[in-house]
């Protein structure tokens, strides 16, 4: 994009703030950039343990930020809970109720479900949908999505450059869930991290995967990278019994297979899998 003068213009974001609650500060802020199809809504922060899927919204910003041209729209929602994000909680102390999980939401119900509605009216605009969030263990960043089901979501996910996608639980009121039933192409990126806990290293390489996704639609220049994404089922939990400090012996990423040891106990008593899969989060 050139000025009358012939000079580069980069790219400035629309900022349209929506006032869900004023008494409890619950201002909703969308970035946009572009106004053509197709559109790819990213959304962060549905709690507040999240930290470092909001600064990766953030680098995606900022690298848009300095474009000249998006053959597209980029509308981006860092922080999507705002009252539980600055709280440090899952669920809201005003209804106690979890955001990504009352989905599409209600116009005249609490907090939290306008909340979503005013999300839902915007994922509903949207030709891709990407909801950044924050694991709690040590993960290797990874997508979450329901593959398996629709082919509209396995053919997003496969073009997303992260290596391991988990297949989602499909909980009703779940944004990966309502809107994959409505026809939208969805997936959740998790990352390590965690509330006061920014990991740059996951934050830049999940960027990179989201940018690779708009190469690869042809929304912004740059050389497109193949991606080779394992699509898994879902996610089994492995836990220890024996009381005393866990040792692994695997690494994240790790294909491993069931009977294999994974890691001891006190470096006495050995521990299996009893699952053949892949190691995606480890504490």
């Amino acid at each position: 994009m050139l000025s009358e003068d012939g000079r580069s213009i980069r790219m400035k974001p629309t900022i349209d703030a929506v006032d869900i609650d004023l008494k409890t500060g619950s201002t909703l802020g969308f970035y946009g950039f572009g106004d053509d199809r197709p559109n790819i809504f990213i959304i962060a922060a549905m709690n507040g343990g999240s930290a470092t899927d909001v600064y990766t919204a953030y680098l995606v910003m900022k690298h848009l930020e300095g474009l000249n041209r998006i053959d597209g729209a980029v509308t981006v929602l860092p922080v999507a809970n705002p009252l539980a994000f600055r709280l440090g909680v899952k669920v809201s102390p005003l209804d106690s109720q979890d955001l990504d999980s009352v989905f599409p939401g209600d116009e005249h119900g609490t907090v939290t479900e306008r909340t979503a509605r005013e999300i839902w009216r915007r994922a509903q605009q949207a030709d891709y949908i990407i909801h950044l969030r924050t694991g709690k263990q040590n993960c290797v960043s990874h997508l979450v999505s329901m593959h398996r089901e629709y082919i509209h979501v396995r053919n997003m996910t496969s073009q997303i450059g992260l290596p391991i996608a988990v297949q989602s639980s499909g909980q009703r009121g779940a944004i990966e869930t309502e809107a994959a039933l409505e026809g939208i192409p969805v997936v959740s990126i998790e990352m390590r991290g965690d509330l006061d806990q920014v990991d740059s290293q996951a934050a830049v390489e999940v960027r990179e995967a989201i940018l690779n996704f708009m190469r690869i639609k042809d929304m912004i220049e740059g050389e497109k990278i193949e991606t080779s994404v394992r699509l898994l089922g879902r996610m089994q939990h492995v836990n220890v019994r024996e009381e005393g400090f866990f040792t692994p012996r695997v690494n994240l990423g790790d294909r491993v297979y069931r009977d294999d040891v994974i890691g001891t106990v006190q470096e006495k008593r050995e521990v299996t899998s009893p699952y053949d899969g892949t190691l995606v989060s480890l504490s």
